[in-house]
């Protein structure tokens, strides 16, 4: 009996087997086994929870006798429960066997799936810096295209400045170029005047005449655009300057390339040739139409053999000439006073100036084309005017061809163009 057990059933539903000596062997679960197992169990377990005897009823009016095995019969059957007990162990050895394989196998499971969560974790870590790494590279290869079309726009305003720069440079060039000949223009003008004085020391004749002078705004930037529709352009409004100048009583003195020199009897006459010419070269004035500048200046001129003029009033007119606006005229502070109330012509500006060779600041009378465009019709004619006598000065030449005596008696004929 020292190794005997029993096996029962407690309250909560799990098994308990008890050795005889009263210590428990092991307990199970039901809900920890498997169905196959839990109704093995309860079918082991069933027949030690019923009764070996069968209690009949008593029979009515009698006490109930007490019936006891005999001691053969008792040990008999605590033989047959030991080896019944004996086999439910052994038996219950193998279940525990095989849980014990089990669980290795669910802890082998579970250490798996640990190890598969741990490796699953760490490709997920490295998967966001190697995202945080690419991030940071297309940062990068942001900025460096960045750096390069700021690089591409600095180069190309570099570009833009140089060819600027170059525009400029040769802006300045032809600038400076145009200025060398206006000024060797000049020059050769201010020896011609000189030549003519000269001229007139010897052999003269003095007269007072309105002289106009005329030249080309910016001729010789036109001559090397297209020189030979320039020199086309110059002739034909030089002709039809010296038609109309002789229309209103002038004279043609001399060419000089892009301009002229022409007198007049009168300053009124000189001044309403001016206007209308320069009015009718503005009116429907195109982009290829030529703009010209009028000086114009009245004084004592000396009056030379060959019909040229000398004196300080036609170096006083050249020089009002190159003051004149483009497209406009410059008169000389007398020449405003003579036909300010003859003729409305309010003039643009007023300025005193200081002319090179000349002494005394000349003030000067500036009418720009708008101011011009905006006069009334000068109403010049095709024919001489004769002025009246207190604006009348003596002709230096005769006209129709008839000679004039001059005090020199000497005779002077115009000068071809």
């Amino acid at each position: 009996m020292m190794g005997s057990s029993r096996c029962n059933t407690r309250s909560d539903g799990r098994l308990r087997v008890v050795h005889a000596r009263g210590r428990a062997w092991r307990g199970f679960g039901y809900s920890a086994l498997t169905p196959f197992l839990r109704s093995f169990l309860q079918r082991l377990a069933a027949p030690l929870s019923k009764p070996d005897m069968v209690d009949f009823p008593p029979p009515p009016g009698k006490q109930p006798q007490l019936s006891l095995p005999s001691r053969s019969g008792l040990l008999s059957k605590l033989e047959e429960r030991e080896t019944a007990l004996k086999q439910r162990e052994e038996e219950l050895a193998d279940l525990e066997f095989q849980l014990n394989e089990q669980k290795e196998q669910f802890e082998a499971k579970r250490l798996e799936l640990e190890s598969r969560s741990r490796a699953l974790i760490e490709g997920e870590l490295l998967l966001k810096n190697q995202k945080l790494l690419h991030q940071k590279q297309i940062s990068r290869l942001m900025e460096q295209n960045e750096l390069l079309a700021l690089r591409k726009r600095l180069e190309q305003q570099e570009e833009d400045f140089r060819k600027k720069e170059a525009f400029l440079t040769t802006t300045q060039k032809r600038l400076n170029d145009q200025l060398a000949e206006r000024e060797a223009d000049l020059v050769k003008r201010e020896a011609w005047v000189s030549s003519e004085h000269e001229k007139a020391t010897t052999n003269h004749s003095r007269r007072l005449q309105a002289i106009v002078f005329t030249d080309v705004v910016s001729y010789s930037a036109l001559m090397q655009a297209d020189e030979s529709l320039t020199i086309e352009k110059v002739r034909v409004d030089l002709q039809r300057m010296k038609h109309e100048g002789e229309g209103q009583g002038g004279m043609l003195i001399n060419t000089m390339g892009d301009g002229m020199v022409m007198i007049f009897p009168s300053a009124i006459q000189a001044v309403r040739f001016s206007l209308g010419m320069q009015k009718a070269f503005n009116t429907g004035r195109t982009a290829d139409s030529l703009r010209h500048r009028f000086g114009i200046h009245i004084a004592d001129v000396a009056l030379l053999p060959d019909g040229g003029i000398a004196g300080d009033g036609v170096n006083i007119a050249a020089r009002l000439e190159s003051k004149a606006p483009n497209g406009g005229i410059c008169l000389s502070e007398i020449v405003y006073f003579i036909v300010k109330g003859k003729l409305p012509m309010p003039p643009s500006s007023m300025e005193q100036i200081t002319l090179k060779n000349i002494t005394e600041p000349v003030a000067v009378y500036k009418y720009a084309p708008e101011a011009i465009s905006a006069m009334a019709d000068p109403g010049g004619s095709t024919s001489p005017i004769v002025p009246p006598e207190e604006e009348r000065t003596t002709p230096p030449f005769a006209i129709g061809g008839s000679a004039a005596a001059h005090g020199d008696g000497q005779s002077r004929s115009p000068v071809a163009s």
